[in-house]
Protein backbone atom coordinates (compact mmCIF):
# COMPACT_ATOMS: atom_id res chain seq x y z
CA UNK A 1 0.00 0.00 0.00
CA UNK A 2 2.97 2.28 0.87
CA UNK A 3 4.08 2.08 -2.92
CA UNK A 4 0.91 4.12 -4.17
CA UNK A 5 2.28 7.74 -3.87
CA UNK A 6 -0.63 9.56 -3.65
CA UNK A 7 -1.46 7.53 -0.21
CA UNK A 8 2.22 7.85 0.81
CA UNK A 9 1.55 11.93 0.01
CA UNK A 10 -1.56 11.97 2.34
CA UNK A 11 0.04 9.37 5.25
CA UNK A 12 3.05 11.93 5.45
CA UNK A 13 1.35 15.17 5.30
CA UNK A 14 -0.11 14.55 8.60
CA UNK A 15 2.49 12.61 10.42
CA UNK A 16 5.47 15.14 12.50
CA UNK A 17 8.06 15.42 10.85
CA UNK A 18 10.13 13.76 14.05
CA UNK A 19 8.77 10.93 12.63
CA UNK A 20 9.74 11.42 8.38
CA UNK A 21 13.34 9.23 9.05
CA UNK A 22 10.75 6.19 10.14
CA UNK A 23 8.95 6.91 6.91
CA UNK A 24 11.73 7.20 4.76
CA UNK A 25 12.43 3.29 5.89
CA UNK A 26 9.13 1.80 4.80
CA UNK A 27 8.79 1.92 1.33
CA UNK A 28 11.46 3.02 -1.85
CA UNK A 29 8.31 5.34 -3.22
CA UNK A 30 8.04 6.57 0.88
CA UNK A 31 11.63 7.82 0.61
CA UNK A 32 11.54 8.86 -2.69
CA UNK A 33 8.54 11.41 -1.31
CA UNK A 34 10.10 12.25 2.27
CA UNK A 35 13.80 12.62 1.91
CA UNK A 36 13.32 16.11 0.10
CA UNK A 37 11.49 17.39 2.94
CA UNK A 38 14.05 16.10 5.23
CA UNK A 39 16.71 17.92 3.48
CA UNK A 40 14.85 21.04 2.74
CA UNK A 41 16.19 22.44 6.06
CA UNK A 42 19.60 21.81 7.40
CA UNK A 43 20.13 23.06 11.10
CA UNK A 44 23.57 22.17 12.39
CA UNK A 45 23.93 22.38 16.61
CA UNK A 46 26.30 20.01 17.72
CA UNK A 47 29.24 18.23 15.99
CA UNK A 48 27.77 15.11 15.92
CA UNK A 49 25.16 16.29 13.65
CA UNK A 50 27.70 17.86 11.21
CA UNK A 51 29.03 14.39 11.24
CA UNK A 52 26.03 12.90 10.58
CA UNK A 53 25.17 15.22 7.49
CA UNK A 54 28.75 15.83 5.96
CA UNK A 55 28.74 12.37 4.89
CA UNK A 56 25.18 12.78 2.59
CA UNK A 57 24.96 16.32 1.87
CA UNK A 58 26.18 15.57 -1.82
CA UNK A 59 23.94 13.25 -2.73
CA UNK A 60 20.89 15.80 -1.51
CA UNK A 61 22.77 18.79 -2.69
CA UNK A 62 19.70 19.95 -4.95
CA UNK A 63 16.90 19.55 -2.09
CA UNK A 64 18.64 22.17 0.64
CA UNK A 65 16.94 25.46 0.77
CA UNK A 66 18.21 26.16 4.36
CA UNK A 67 21.48 25.71 5.85
CA UNK A 68 22.26 26.99 8.96
CA UNK A 69 25.22 26.05 11.19
CA UNK A 70 25.02 27.27 15.41
CA UNK A 71 28.26 28.67 16.37
CA UNK A 72 30.68 25.64 17.03
CA UNK A 73 34.06 25.27 17.00
CA UNK A 74 36.62 22.19 15.51
CA UNK A 75 38.57 20.69 12.59
CA UNK A 76 34.85 19.09 11.54
CA UNK A 77 33.38 22.69 10.37
CA UNK A 78 36.03 23.54 8.31
CA UNK A 79 36.03 20.06 7.11
CA UNK A 80 31.87 20.40 6.55
CA UNK A 81 32.65 24.12 5.19
CA UNK A 82 34.99 22.77 2.71
CA UNK A 83 33.22 19.67 1.48
CA UNK A 84 30.06 21.86 0.79
CA UNK A 85 32.58 24.23 -1.01
CA UNK A 86 33.25 21.20 -3.69
CA UNK A 87 29.86 21.16 -4.66
CA UNK A 88 29.55 22.12 -7.57
CA UNK A 89 26.10 23.67 -6.99
CA UNK A 90 23.33 24.22 -4.37
CA UNK A 91 20.89 25.81 -6.79
CA UNK A 92 17.51 25.85 -4.08
CA UNK A 93 19.06 27.21 -1.50
CA UNK A 94 17.60 30.55 -0.16
CA UNK A 95 18.79 30.99 3.66
CA UNK A 96 21.96 30.52 4.72
CA UNK A 97 23.10 31.25 8.35
CA UNK A 98 27.00 31.01 9.33
CA UNK A 99 27.17 33.11 13.11
CA UNK A 100 30.47 32.93 14.64
CA UNK A 101 31.77 30.18 12.02
CA UNK A 102 35.29 30.20 11.42
CA UNK A 103 34.46 29.89 7.72
CA UNK A 104 37.62 30.84 5.28
CA UNK A 105 36.80 33.55 2.71
CA UNK A 106 37.53 31.14 -0.28
CA UNK A 107 35.08 28.78 0.78
CA UNK A 108 32.71 31.13 1.85
CA UNK A 109 32.98 32.55 -1.64
CA UNK A 110 32.53 29.08 -3.15
CA UNK A 111 29.18 29.10 -0.96
CA UNK A 112 28.08 32.32 -2.45
CA UNK A 113 28.73 31.42 -6.37
CA UNK A 114 26.95 28.04 -6.25
CA UNK A 115 24.28 29.91 -4.65
CA UNK A 116 21.90 32.06 -7.18
CA UNK A 117 18.62 31.81 -5.75
CA UNK A 118 20.28 33.14 -2.34
CA UNK A 119 17.85 35.66 -0.22
CA UNK A 120 18.95 35.22 3.81
CA UNK A 121 22.66 35.57 4.68
CA UNK A 122 23.83 35.86 7.65
CA UNK A 123 27.59 36.05 8.85
CA UNK A 124 28.11 37.91 11.64
CA UNK A 125 31.24 37.29 13.41
CA UNK A 126 33.17 35.26 10.45
CA UNK A 127 36.14 36.85 10.37
CA UNK A 128 36.76 37.18 6.79
CA UNK A 129 39.96 39.64 6.39
CA UNK A 130 37.70 41.50 3.38
CA UNK A 131 34.97 44.04 3.55
CA UNK A 132 31.50 42.15 4.42
CA UNK A 133 29.65 43.86 1.43
CA UNK A 134 32.12 43.19 -1.48
CA UNK A 135 31.91 39.51 -0.05
CA UNK A 136 28.35 39.55 -0.79
CA UNK A 137 28.10 41.61 -4.13
CA UNK A 138 27.66 38.65 -6.38
CA UNK A 139 24.97 37.55 -4.70
CA UNK A 140 22.22 40.13 -6.11
CA UNK A 141 18.78 38.42 -5.05
CA UNK A 142 19.67 39.08 -1.03
CA UNK A 143 16.26 40.32 0.94
CA UNK A 144 17.67 39.60 4.10
CA UNK A 145 21.42 40.66 5.27
CA UNK A 146 23.46 40.29 9.10
CA UNK A 147 26.84 41.06 8.95
CA UNK A 148 29.84 42.15 11.84
CA UNK A 149 32.26 45.07 10.61
CA UNK A 150 35.76 44.22 10.21
CA UNK A 151 38.55 46.86 9.90
CA UNK A 152 38.57 46.62 6.43
CA UNK A 153 38.24 49.18 3.59
CA UNK A 154 35.75 48.87 0.74
CA UNK A 155 38.55 48.26 -2.68
CA UNK A 156 38.18 51.80 -4.43
CA UNK A 157 36.06 50.55 -7.27
CA UNK A 158 33.75 50.22 -4.82
CA UNK A 159 31.56 53.79 -4.46
CA UNK A 160 30.95 53.63 -0.71
CA UNK A 161 27.77 56.27 -1.32
CA UNK A 162 26.17 53.58 -3.30
CA UNK A 163 27.66 50.58 -0.64
CA UNK A 164 24.42 49.00 -0.55
CA UNK A 165 23.25 49.56 -4.34
CA UNK A 166 23.61 45.79 -5.44
CA UNK A 167 20.76 44.68 -3.30
CA UNK A 168 17.61 46.36 -4.74
CA UNK A 169 15.62 43.84 -3.01
CA UNK A 170 17.19 44.71 0.51
CA UNK A 171 14.04 44.53 2.96
CA UNK A 172 15.83 43.21 6.41
CA UNK A 173 19.58 44.45 7.78
CA UNK A 174 21.42 43.66 10.49
CA UNK A 175 25.29 44.91 11.02
CA UNK A 176 27.11 44.57 14.38
CA UNK A 177 30.08 46.82 15.65
CA UNK A 178 32.52 44.90 17.78
CA UNK A 179 34.62 47.40 19.64
CA UNK A 180 38.12 46.65 18.13
CA UNK A 181 36.57 47.40 14.85
CA UNK A 182 35.31 51.06 15.97
CA UNK A 183 38.40 53.02 15.19
CA UNK A 184 40.27 53.49 12.14
CA UNK A 185 39.44 55.05 8.49
CA UNK A 186 37.12 51.67 7.95
CA UNK A 187 34.45 52.35 10.53
CA UNK A 188 33.63 55.90 9.16
CA UNK A 189 33.30 54.33 5.48
CA UNK A 190 30.09 51.73 6.78
CA UNK A 191 28.67 54.43 8.80
CA UNK A 192 29.33 56.87 5.34
CA UNK A 193 27.98 54.25 3.33
CA UNK A 194 24.91 53.45 5.16
CA UNK A 195 23.96 57.00 5.70
CA UNK A 196 23.97 57.87 1.86
CA UNK A 197 22.60 54.62 0.80
CA UNK A 198 18.35 54.39 -0.30
CA UNK A 199 17.35 51.87 1.21
CA UNK A 200 13.73 50.26 1.46
CA UNK A 201 14.03 48.76 4.68
CA UNK A 202 11.39 46.33 6.79
CA UNK A 203 13.78 45.19 9.42
CA UNK A 204 16.32 47.08 10.99
CA UNK A 205 19.12 45.94 13.60
CA UNK A 206 22.07 47.81 14.58
CA UNK A 207 24.71 47.13 17.47
CA UNK A 208 26.68 49.98 17.82
CA UNK A 209 27.67 51.87 20.59
CA UNK A 210 29.39 53.99 18.74
CA UNK A 211 27.89 55.72 15.40
CA UNK A 212 26.58 59.32 15.54
CA UNK A 213 23.10 59.93 17.17
CA UNK A 214 22.54 61.84 14.30
CA UNK A 215 23.76 58.80 11.58
CA UNK A 216 21.11 56.12 13.28
CA UNK A 217 18.45 58.55 13.56
CA UNK A 218 18.52 59.57 9.88
CA UNK A 219 18.66 55.73 8.70
CA UNK A 220 15.37 54.98 10.90
CA UNK A 221 13.88 58.25 9.12
CA UNK A 222 14.70 57.50 5.75
CA UNK A 223 13.01 54.06 6.56
CA UNK A 224 9.17 55.17 7.01
CA UNK A 225 7.99 51.71 6.29
CA UNK A 226 10.08 49.89 9.16
CA UNK A 227 8.13 47.25 11.13
CA UNK A 228 11.09 45.92 13.03
CA UNK A 229 13.67 47.53 14.48
CA UNK A 230 16.52 46.76 17.20
CA UNK A 231 18.99 48.84 18.69
CA UNK A 232 21.72 47.40 20.84
CA UNK A 233 24.01 49.59 22.62
CA UNK A 234 22.59 52.02 20.84
CA UNK A 235 22.41 55.33 23.40
CA UNK A 236 19.55 57.91 21.79
CA UNK A 237 18.08 60.18 24.47
CA UNK A 238 14.53 60.81 25.30
CA UNK A 239 15.83 64.06 22.74
CA UNK A 240 17.47 62.17 20.23
CA UNK A 241 14.00 60.07 19.52
CA UNK A 242 12.34 63.45 18.86
CA UNK A 243 12.02 64.14 15.61
CA UNK A 244 12.49 60.21 14.52
CA UNK A 245 9.15 59.59 16.55
CA UNK A 246 6.58 60.37 13.41
CA UNK A 247 8.89 57.57 11.58
CA UNK A 248 7.75 54.99 13.64
CA UNK A 249 3.95 54.56 12.62
CA UNK A 250 4.39 51.04 11.07
CA UNK A 251 6.60 49.78 13.72
CA UNK A 252 5.24 45.96 14.95
CA UNK A 253 8.39 45.20 16.64
CA UNK A 254 10.80 46.93 18.88
CA UNK A 255 14.21 45.96 20.45
CA UNK A 256 15.92 48.04 22.57
CA UNK A 257 19.29 46.47 24.59
CA UNK A 258 21.45 48.62 26.63
CA UNK A 259 24.52 47.66 28.52
CA UNK A 260 24.13 49.63 31.57
CA UNK A 261 20.88 50.24 33.20
CA UNK A 262 18.69 52.97 31.77
CA UNK A 263 15.37 54.48 32.70
CA UNK A 264 12.48 53.53 30.79
CA UNK A 265 11.37 57.06 29.30
CA UNK A 266 12.95 56.96 25.95
CA UNK A 267 11.86 53.11 25.09
CA UNK A 268 8.24 53.99 26.40
CA UNK A 269 7.48 56.93 24.82
CA UNK A 270 8.95 55.48 21.51
CA UNK A 271 6.18 52.36 22.23
CA UNK A 272 3.66 55.22 22.85
CA UNK A 273 3.85 56.55 19.24
CA UNK A 274 4.02 53.35 17.73
CA UNK A 275 0.00 51.98 17.88
CA UNK A 276 0.72 48.89 15.86
CA UNK A 277 3.17 47.36 18.42
CA UNK A 278 3.17 43.49 19.09
CA UNK A 279 6.53 42.89 19.98
CA UNK A 280 8.66 44.61 22.64
CA UNK A 281 12.00 42.92 23.52
CA UNK A 282 13.72 44.94 26.31
CA UNK A 283 17.24 44.53 28.59
CA UNK A 284 18.65 46.76 31.34
CA UNK A 285 15.80 48.91 31.93
CA UNK A 286 14.39 49.93 34.90
CA UNK A 287 10.70 49.91 34.35
CA UNK A 288 8.55 51.41 37.31
CA UNK A 289 4.84 50.32 38.11
CA UNK A 290 3.50 53.19 36.51
CA UNK A 291 5.47 52.95 33.25
CA UNK A 292 3.89 49.17 33.22
CA UNK A 293 0.42 50.77 33.66
CA UNK A 294 1.48 53.16 30.29
CA UNK A 295 2.57 50.31 28.57
CA UNK A 296 -0.49 48.60 29.21
CA UNK A 297 -2.58 51.28 28.21
CA UNK A 298 -0.84 52.34 25.18
CA UNK A 299 0.18 49.15 23.59
CA UNK A 300 -2.80 47.31 22.97
CA UNK A 301 -1.92 45.01 20.27
CA UNK A 302 1.04 43.69 22.15
CA UNK A 303 1.37 39.91 22.00
CA UNK A 304 5.03 39.26 22.84
CA UNK A 305 6.21 41.17 25.89
CA UNK A 306 10.48 39.66 26.83
CA UNK A 307 12.39 41.36 29.41
CA UNK A 308 15.87 40.56 30.08
CA UNK A 309 18.20 42.16 33.21
CA UNK A 310 15.05 45.00 33.80
CA UNK A 311 14.54 46.02 37.21
CA UNK A 312 11.19 45.86 38.21
CA UNK A 313 8.71 44.71 40.79
CA UNK A 314 6.81 41.82 39.98
CA UNK A 315 3.38 43.68 40.72
CA UNK A 316 4.26 46.47 38.03
CA UNK A 317 4.76 43.33 35.64
CA UNK A 318 1.45 41.94 37.06
CA UNK A 319 -0.04 44.54 35.41
CA UNK A 320 0.62 43.28 31.82
CA UNK A 321 -1.21 40.23 32.97
CA UNK A 322 -3.90 42.28 33.88
CA UNK A 323 -4.96 44.70 31.25
CA UNK A 324 -3.09 43.17 28.11
CA UNK A 325 -5.91 41.19 26.21
CA UNK A 326 -3.74 39.72 23.35
CA UNK A 327 -0.50 38.37 25.25
CA UNK A 328 0.85 35.08 23.76
CA UNK A 329 4.39 35.25 25.10
CA UNK A 330 5.96 36.59 28.06
CA UNK A 331 9.97 36.14 28.65
CA UNK A 332 11.29 37.31 32.21
CA UNK A 333 14.84 37.44 33.47
CA UNK A 334 14.27 37.93 36.52
CA UNK A 335 11.12 38.51 39.36
CA UNK A 336 13.20 39.57 42.34
CA UNK A 337 12.02 41.53 45.64
CA UNK A 338 10.25 40.36 48.82
CA UNK A 339 6.53 38.51 47.56
CA UNK A 340 7.89 37.96 43.95
CA UNK A 341 5.96 34.74 43.79
CA UNK A 342 3.26 36.11 45.35
CA UNK A 343 3.46 39.36 43.81
CA UNK A 344 3.75 38.11 40.32
CA UNK A 345 1.41 35.25 40.98
CA UNK A 346 -1.26 36.20 43.01
CA UNK A 347 -4.68 35.57 42.73
CA UNK A 348 -6.69 37.56 41.04
CA UNK A 349 -8.63 38.56 37.26
CA UNK A 350 -6.19 38.18 34.21
CA UNK A 351 -6.73 39.62 30.95
CA UNK A 352 -4.05 37.41 28.71
CA UNK A 353 -6.49 34.73 28.38
CA UNK A 354 -4.37 33.59 25.31
CA UNK A 355 -0.85 33.49 26.96
CA UNK A 356 0.76 30.44 25.08
CA UNK A 357 4.16 30.65 25.60
CA UNK A 358 5.82 31.61 29.50
CA UNK A 359 9.71 31.67 30.05
CA UNK A 360 10.73 32.78 33.30
CA UNK A 361 14.66 32.79 33.98
CA UNK A 362 15.11 32.63 37.74
CA UNK A 363 12.98 34.07 40.83
CA UNK A 364 15.20 35.71 43.72
CA UNK A 365 13.77 34.76 46.84
CA UNK A 366 14.11 36.60 49.93
CA UNK A 367 15.10 34.66 53.19
CA UNK A 368 12.00 35.11 54.70
CA UNK A 369 10.22 33.05 52.16
CA UNK A 370 12.43 29.98 52.23
CA UNK A 371 10.86 28.41 55.49
CA UNK A 372 9.26 25.23 54.14
CA UNK A 373 5.37 26.47 54.77
CA UNK A 374 5.77 29.78 52.50
CA UNK A 375 7.34 28.03 50.10
CA UNK A 376 4.75 25.41 49.56
CA UNK A 377 2.00 27.87 49.53
CA UNK A 378 4.08 30.07 47.34
CA UNK A 379 4.29 27.33 44.65
CA UNK A 380 0.31 26.49 45.31
CA UNK A 381 -0.63 30.05 44.77
CA UNK A 382 2.15 29.89 41.55
CA UNK A 383 0.47 26.66 39.85
CA UNK A 384 -3.33 27.83 40.52
CA UNK A 385 -2.31 30.65 38.70
CA UNK A 386 -1.07 29.14 35.95
CA UNK A 387 -3.77 26.96 35.70
CA UNK A 388 -5.63 29.69 34.16
CA UNK A 389 -3.69 29.90 30.97
CA UNK A 390 -5.83 26.95 28.92
CA UNK A 391 -3.64 27.60 26.18
CA UNK A 392 -0.43 27.56 27.46
CA UNK A 393 2.14 25.55 25.13
CA UNK A 394 5.58 26.55 26.58
CA UNK A 395 6.31 26.67 30.41
CA UNK A 396 9.86 27.45 31.23
CA UNK A 397 10.44 27.93 34.86
CA UNK A 398 14.48 27.93 35.44
CA UNK A 399 15.72 28.31 39.35
CA UNK A 400 11.56 29.65 39.86
CA UNK A 401 10.90 26.66 42.31
CA UNK A 402 11.77 26.00 46.27
CA UNK A 403 11.41 22.15 46.55
CA UNK A 404 11.64 19.79 48.84
CA UNK A 405 11.31 16.01 49.13
CA UNK A 406 7.17 16.38 48.88
CA UNK A 407 8.29 17.42 45.10
CA UNK A 408 7.26 19.84 42.99
CA UNK A 409 3.50 20.57 43.48
CA UNK A 410 2.58 20.47 39.57
CA UNK A 411 -0.83 18.22 40.61
CA UNK A 412 -1.96 21.65 41.00
CA UNK A 413 -1.59 22.81 37.95
CA UNK A 414 -5.07 21.06 36.46
CA UNK A 415 -4.44 19.13 33.57
CA UNK A 416 -3.72 21.70 30.47
CA UNK A 417 -4.01 19.71 27.45
CA UNK A 418 -1.99 22.29 25.05
CA UNK A 419 1.06 21.92 26.63
CA UNK A 420 3.81 20.58 24.25
CA UNK A 421 7.19 21.84 25.68
CA UNK A 422 8.05 22.22 29.78
CA UNK A 423 10.81 22.86 31.27
CA UNK A 424 11.76 23.10 35.39
CA UNK A 425 15.52 23.43 36.28
CA UNK A 426 17.01 24.58 39.48
CA UNK A 427 16.58 23.53 43.10
CA UNK A 428 13.93 20.87 41.77
CA UNK A 429 13.16 17.73 43.64
CA UNK A 430 11.69 15.70 41.51
CA UNK A 431 9.29 12.90 42.53
CA UNK A 432 7.27 9.93 41.23
CA UNK A 433 4.21 11.64 41.61
CA UNK A 434 5.49 14.80 39.97
CA UNK A 435 6.71 12.15 36.96
CA UNK A 436 3.33 10.21 36.95
CA UNK A 437 1.49 13.65 36.73
CA UNK A 438 3.95 14.32 33.70
CA UNK A 439 2.96 11.43 31.71
CA UNK A 440 -0.67 10.83 32.74
CA UNK A 441 -2.21 14.44 31.90
CA UNK A 442 -0.23 16.12 29.36
CA UNK A 443 -0.92 14.15 26.21
CA UNK A 444 0.62 16.64 23.98
CA UNK A 445 3.57 17.15 25.56
CA UNK A 446 6.46 16.44 23.20
CA UNK A 447 9.66 17.86 24.89
CA UNK A 448 10.26 17.77 28.78
CA UNK A 449 13.58 19.95 29.65
CA UNK A 450 15.10 18.90 33.08
CA UNK A 451 18.34 19.40 34.95
CA UNK A 452 20.40 16.25 34.87
CA UNK A 453 21.73 16.57 38.27
CA UNK A 454 18.37 17.37 39.58
CA UNK A 455 16.49 13.93 37.81
CA UNK A 456 17.47 10.57 39.23
CA UNK A 457 18.22 7.90 36.30
CA UNK A 458 15.33 5.54 37.54
CA UNK A 459 12.72 8.06 37.48
CA UNK A 460 14.18 8.93 33.86
CA UNK A 461 13.86 5.57 32.52
CA UNK A 462 10.16 5.16 34.27
CA UNK A 463 9.06 8.06 32.12
CA UNK A 464 10.77 6.73 28.38
CA UNK A 465 8.91 3.67 29.38
CA UNK A 466 5.60 4.94 29.64
CA UNK A 467 6.10 7.96 27.73
CA UNK A 468 8.32 7.03 24.81
CA UNK A 469 6.46 9.98 22.33
CA UNK A 470 8.33 12.75 25.15
CA UNK A 471 11.94 13.80 24.18
CA UNK A 472 13.72 14.07 27.19
CA UNK A 473 16.54 17.12 27.16
CA UNK A 474 19.04 17.94 29.62
CA UNK A 475 18.78 21.62 30.41
CA UNK A 476 21.88 23.68 29.08
CA UNK A 477 23.22 25.75 31.83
Amino acid sequence: MLSIPELVLLVFQQASPRTWPTLCLLSRTCNEIVQPHIWKTISCDTIGTIWKIQSHIRKHAHSVETLKIDPLSGPCISDFLQEISHLQALPNITSLSLPHIKVSLNHLSALLAMSPQLKEIDIRGCILHKHALEVLAPCRKIESMAFSHENVLLSPEFDPSNAFRPWTRLRQLSITIYPYTVTGLSAHQLEEAISKSQLDLASLELSTPYWKVDTIAGIIMRNPNLKRLALINCNLSEQDWTPVLPSLANLHSITFHSSEPCTFESPLRVTQACPLIQHLDLKGFHIFGKQFKSLAETATALTSLTLDFCQFTPSGLRLILEQCAGLESLQVRTLSGLGAVKGFFKEGPLACSKLQELIIHGIIWTQGENSEEIAKKSLETMWTTLKKFTRLRVLTLRHVLRTDSNGLGIHWFGAPSSLEWLCLTGHVSWTEQDLAWIAEQLPRLDVLEYDSKEMDTTLLSWLQKNRPDVRLIPAKS
